[in-house]
């Protein structure tokens, strides 16, 4: 039998290492440096997923060594976990040197500040965003909008174990699906007198008329929630913020494990095994900010596991005892195919709003889009390492018990990738960043200035609409975007910022607690448990804090 665990173990090491070796190609877009800091200007958000949870897993797999103390042979349990998570206490007081940076709210927003709050105005520097970009106009007016995200999470765990012996060792199996929903509200509000403006002659018409296009829009909200067109002006496809979303009930990642106990007894065991975990749930399609991902956004995921436990203390009529549970685990995921949305490079953080014109054999084609509409690609993501472990006390009298353990989670930083396989048909050296310039103006006003655009403009930072035809007093900055060098670059690679995509680096800490009941006499000694628990995040926003409550359920065999 040790042999042919030994074989197993072997096969299963090898098949990980093709694996990696075929997903270590390289590729013309490929971002892998260290990433560390604040993240901010991402739309898509991967949480500590629902189906990684040993903290759960230990409380649905110890009734396999704790309900029927007479078995021989296999042995084994069956049972559901249920469990509610809602995220709390978000962090919304700056410090004036390190920013805030801890609230979900902050992570797809560029706030100068680093929080979950930005200024909205007009194309000066002091504003986070100008509301011309976005299809309020150029106005005159201020306000803030602020992001405070409620997520929920829901889910039922099924769980399986069967072990070849109880006490002995022996080979073991688990299998464990959980399906549920996740639910992330934006929560979107605004403050202050913002109001829209008609953007000028020629800006998003072909300037013909008496007077410009009246803007899109009426307020930030509607903007970010897209759908509106207004003259050249098309539809925002990507990166939209709007009222709750709810992914669909699915499997989060069917995980399977198969081991060894290499020590037991009728007090301890301690096994290892190996893990695979498939990805079942939905996946990132960039149409919404902070998009509710149940389970792993398509990683697939392969690794080792321990797990043990050892009898502390016992009563001299066995009725009261002591356990010390553990289980952790390390896996790697592999490459997952999705779609994801990018700033521009040169422009900065939250640019995948700019406006841009659209030019093709250096001639405007009567079509301005938001950036995001372009720079929403497909990519494959990868993490090196994801890592989790828990530890519990379980204290039993009678058919009692009462447990109380802790739960680290963590995952190192993203390997991320333009998928060059499917780039899509987009070039965007078809692309020119408008600013506050006029695409095209037929009519010739504005002093015939058209087909000028901004290239180094940023979201909250731009210059003025041209008001001269002399050449001599064009502001630097300012270019013609016939002129193919002026537009964005060709080359995804120079064209946008693929690191500022990257997921950093995140990990939890989780306090959680049981009370349950078994009931020994029946002949599958089934039990029932109820749980509390509360999840903590380190200094920045790569993380969320959840609270959650469950009930566990099932039967020994």
């Amino acid at each position: 039998m040790t042999h042919k665990m030994k074989s197993l173990f072997f096969a299963a090491a090898l098949a990980c290492s093709a694996v990696s070796l075929v997903q270590a190609e390289t590729s013309c877009t490929t971002s892998t440096e260290c990433c560390s800091g604040c993240a901010q200007s991402q739309n898509l958000w991967q949480p500590h997923a629902f189906s990684v949870s040993m903290s759960r897993e230990i409380l649905l797999e110890k009734p396999a060594w704790e309900g029927l103390n007479d078995v021989e042979g296999w042995h084994g349990t069956f049972g559901v976990g249920f469990e509610y998570m809602r995220n709390f206490g978000e962090n919304y007081n700056c410090e004036p040197v390190k920013g805030c940076c801890k609230s979900l709210g902050s992570l797809p927003f560029w706030a100068a500040d680093q929080s979950n709050q930005m200024t909205i105005g007009d194309n000066k520097s002091d504003k986070d965003l100008d509301a011309y970009q976005l299809g309020l106009g150029p106005v005159e007016t201020t306000g803030t909008v602020r992001m405070d995200p409620r997520v929920y999470q829901t889910g039922a765990d099924f769980f399986l174990y069967a072990g070849a012996h109880k006490t002995e060792r022996g080979v073991f199996f688990k299998i464990h699906g959980p399906v549920g929903v996740m639910s992330v509200d934006p929560r979107l509000s605004f403050d202050g007198d913002l109001e829209a403006a008609t953007y000028p002659k020629g800006a998003l018409d072909d300037g013909t008329g008496s007077t410009g296009t009246d803007a899109p829009y009426e307020n930030i909200q509607e903007a970010f929630a897209g759908g509106k067109e207004a003259g050249y002006l098309k539809k925002m496809k990507f990166g939209k913020i709007d009222c709750k979303r709810t992914s669909s009930a699915t499997f989060g990642d069917l995980a399977m494990a198969i081991g060894y106990n290499v020590y037991a007894d009728e007090t301890k065991h301690l096994g290892v095994a190996v893990r695979f975990s498939a990805p079942t749930g939905n996946k990132a399609d960039g149409e919404y900010v902070l998009e509710p991902i149940f389970g792993r956004n398509g990683h697939w995921a392969a690794g080792g596991e321990i797990i043990g436990h050892w009898r502390a203390w016992e009563s001299d009529g066995d009725d009261r005892y002591f356990d010390i549970w553990m289980n952790g685990t390390a896996e790697h995921l592999f490459r997952s195919k999705h779609t994801r949305s990018f700033d521009l490079k040169a422009n900065g953080k939250g640019s995948k709003y700019l406006l841009l014109g659209k030019y093709t054999n250096n001639t405007f084609q009567q079509e301005i889009v938001n950036a995001v509409n372009v720079t929403t690609l497909p990519v494959e993501s990868s993490f090196g390492v994801e890592g989790n472990f828990a530890l519990m006390f379980d204290f039993h009298w009678d058919n009692w018990n009462f447990g109380l353990g802790y739960e680290g989670w963590g995952r190192n930083c993203e390997e991320l990738k333009i998928d060059c396989k499917c780039p899509g048909a987009i070039n965007l050296n078809d692309y020119a960043v408008l600013g506050r310039q006029i695409p095209l103006n037929a009519a010739g006003g504005n002093g015939g200035l058209n087909d000028y655009a901004e290239p180094a403009a940023k979201i909250g930072k731009s210059q003025d609409l041209l008001a001269t035809t002399v050449t001599a007093d064009i502001p630097s900055g300012i270019v013609l975007a016939t002129t193919a060098a002026n537009r964005i670059p060709s080359e995804l690679s120079d064209a946008i910022d693929i690191d500022g995509q990257r997921a950093h680096s995140a990990y939890t800490s989780k306090v959680f607690a049981q009370v349950g009941h078994t009931w020994k006499d029946s002949d599958y000694a089934p039990y029932m448990g109820i749980m509390g628990a509360a999840e903590f995040t380190h200094k920045d926003n790569s993380a969320v804090r959840f609270w959650s409550v469950g009930l566990q359920g099932g039967l020994a065999f």
